[in-house]
């Protein structure tokens, strides 16, 4: 515990996870990796569609249960200013919060099936302050935000026709869409060795409140993970998700979206592992002015098997890639339990 604490505050950001611990797991030659944290898009104006996650492609086991409990908070802003002076093609100026409920069990030693529930939250919130505070104190660039009102929701852009459009969507508080998941590992490898794995996932229509609009999803992806050392892993999944239902408060998405990330976990300690993520994404919005093609992600956590069964985790989410289209700086912590 104490080295990978150490680990944790020489610059990781520290957090927490859990999960189960197997008998006869310290006898294995190769520590068990835990992989990604699973960590979702929920940059404003994607938080209520369904977005892949990074994951290992290791099943759960036959006959176990898992219970988690997630939590994102995060801080969107976006602008891109228009032709002339005091004009702009889009804004998006917010901060979202997602609550998720999930269980998973696995149905035969390659078989994992899982249901997730999300509740949702968006409005102006209070990083906007904390935000242009460590901007000033780092000389690290902040954007325009400065030049709009702090924690305010706004969503607007322009429109060839109408002018100026604001979001129709309201904030508050709701229920996302349910979401399914089947995870199949097709290469089950031995401790250390190579694994493959497809995961497929759909959404219901179960919103509430202003995340009532929806509809049914769909997506798959591949998954693999590879041995780089005794105490380190690559994870690499590619996939696509499905949107059927173009509009959506207004804004226009792209009818199918595709994702891909890369990831490196590193066991500092038996118990302990630090992930470094980069994901990507293909358009998300089609009829926003200037809207940006493609999306990028760096990601950073740390899981820690704190108790016997029990699994804690957490991290930083920030945007490397067209951040006027990205979360500007989020966090996400956890906690579950295998039965």
């Amino acid at each position: 515990m104490s080295r990978c604490g150490r680990a944790l505050s020489a610059g990781l950001l520290a957090v927490l996870a859990v999960g189960p611990v197997e008998a006869g797991e310290s006898l294995r030659p190769v520590p068990v990796r835990r992989g990604p944290l699973e960590i979702r898009d929920q940059w404003l104006l994607a938080q209520s569609r369904l977005t892949l996650p990074a994951l290992a492609p290791d099943p759960l086991g036959d006959g176990n249960t898992r219970l988690g409990v997630h939590l994102a908070w995060g801080s969107d802003f976006g602008w891109s200013p228009g032709p002339r002076r005091d004009t702009t093609r889009y804004l998006v100026d917010g901060e979202h919060r997602t609550l998720s409920f999930d269980v998973r069990h696995g149905l035969t030693p390659a078989l994992t099936v899982g249901l997730r529930l999300p509740l949702h939250w968006r409005g102006g919130g209070i990083m906007d302050g904390i935000i242009d505070w460590f901007h000033g104190w780092t000389g690290l660039p902040g954007g325009a935000r400065p030049r709009f009102p702090a924690d305010q929701l706004r969503v607007e852009w322009a429109d060839p026709v109408r002018g100026s459009v604001r979001w129709d969507a309201r904030g508050g508080t709701g229920l996302g869409n349910a979401e399914v998941l089947g995870h199949w590992a097709f290469r089950r490898g031995d401790p250390g060795g190579w694994a493959g794995a497809l995961v497929v996932r759909g959404t219901l229509p179960t919103g509430t409140g202003a995340f009532a609009p929806g509809g049914v999803e769909a997506g798959a992806q591949l998954l693999s993970a590879s041995p780089l050392h005794r105490n380190v892993d690559l994870y690499a999944g590619a996939g696509g998700t499905a949107h059927p239902r173009r509009a959506v408060a207004g804004v226009e998405y792209a009818p199918w979206r595709g994702h891909g990330f890369l990831a490196v976990e590193w066991r500092p300690a038996g118990r302990c592992s630090v992930v470094v993520e980069v994901d990507a994404s293909t358009r998300l919005v089609e009829n926003l002015p200037g809207y940006p093609g493609w999306q990028g992600y760096f990601r950073l956590g740390a899981s820690l098997d704190a108790w016997e069964r029990w699994r804690l985790h957490g991290g930083f989410v920030e945007g490397i890639k067209n951040q006027h289209a990205t979360t500007d700086f989020g966090i996400v912590a956890g906690v579950s339990r295998t039965f």
